[in-house]
Formats: structure tokens, sequence, C-alpha cells
């Protein structure tokens, strides 16, 4: 028996494994832009002064839309400064784990300090739009939190979010 052509054939599966492995670990985000009916989703944003240094951003989502079913919503502001290979770190990057509410809507808060809300997006990510499946990686839906900071609590309902232009990370 051949065994230098079963060593070659064992190398080359671990190599595929670990590169078929690696590629579906990697973060491929594909940007959405606006649309005219923001991905039909429906959600309310607020942040509240969480005391000393601190906000609590309150998300509360009433629809999925377009891009249901939803996989991960995270709070996340890049720190401006990049590495060598010109990647960012997180300053901030927070899971905002929904729960549901009588209602119907499932709402979720997460808090941060308030020097990164200018440059916090809430980030949506799922696996697919208008039920197709996105390959590879997942569909990334931003929203700037900076547009609700002087939103009145006590005015908020669940519409459509006003039109944004979102940029590419």
């Amino acid at each position: 028996m051949n065994t230098r052509l079963s060593r070659l054939t064992t190398a080359m599966l671990a190599a595929a494994v670990v590169f078929l492995t690696s590629v579906r670990s990697w973060a491929i985000y594909d940007v959405l832009g606006p649309s005219k009916d923001e991905w039909g989703l429906k959600y309310d944003v607020q942040i509240n002064d969480a005391g000393g240094n601190n906000v609590t951003v309150v998300f509360t989502l009433a629809d999925e839309g377009r891009l249901k079913p939803l996989t991960t919503i995270e709070l996340y502001a890049f720190n401006p400064q990049t590495d060598e290979q010109g990647g960012h770190s997180y300053d901030v990057k927070q899971t905002i784990e929904l729960k549901p509410t009588k209602d119907g809507r499932r709402v979720g808060q997460v808090q941060m300090s308030k020097k990164f809300v200018e440059k916090a997006k809430i980030r949506i990510l799922t696996k697919q739009v208008d039920g197709k499946l996105q390959q590879p990686g997942f569909a990334d839906y931003e929203i700037p939190i900076k547009k609700f900071l002087n939103k009145n609590p006590a005015s908020s309902s669940i519409a459509s979010p006003p039109a944004s232009k979102n940029s590419r990370q």
C-alpha cells in the first residue's frame, strides 16, 4: 500500500478543512444602503440618560420587514484609529437581546458611555434579504443612533424610520 499518497491526501483534506472553516468565520458583511421602505423595518430607538457618563439605548422592534429573520442586533462604535493592517477595533460592541412584550413587539436595551453616542450605530445582521439567502456572509443594515438624540420619548411611536444614508465602514 502506498502510504505516501495517503499522507498527501490527509494533508490536502486538513488544508481544505482549515480553509473552509476559516471562510465561514470571516466577518463578511454586505452593507445594505437605503431603500424606499427602509427594508420594511419598523423600529424605534430611545436614548436615555443612565446617570454618570452612561446612556441606555433602548431598541424596540415591531416588524423585521424584508430582512426577516434577523440573526443578530448589536450596538457598536469603531475606534477611529486603525491598526497596522488598516482595520479598526471597537470602542463599543454589545449584542442587544430582544425580549417580547405584551403587544407583540420585542425590546432590548444596552448601556454605553456618552462619549461614543455620536459615532455609535445599531447593526442588524441577517442571512436573508427578501427571502433570498446572502452569499457569502450576512447582509448588514446600520442605524446611526445620533439621529435619535433629541427625540422626545413621550412622542415615541413605532413607524418606518426616516430615510437615512448608510455608509460602509
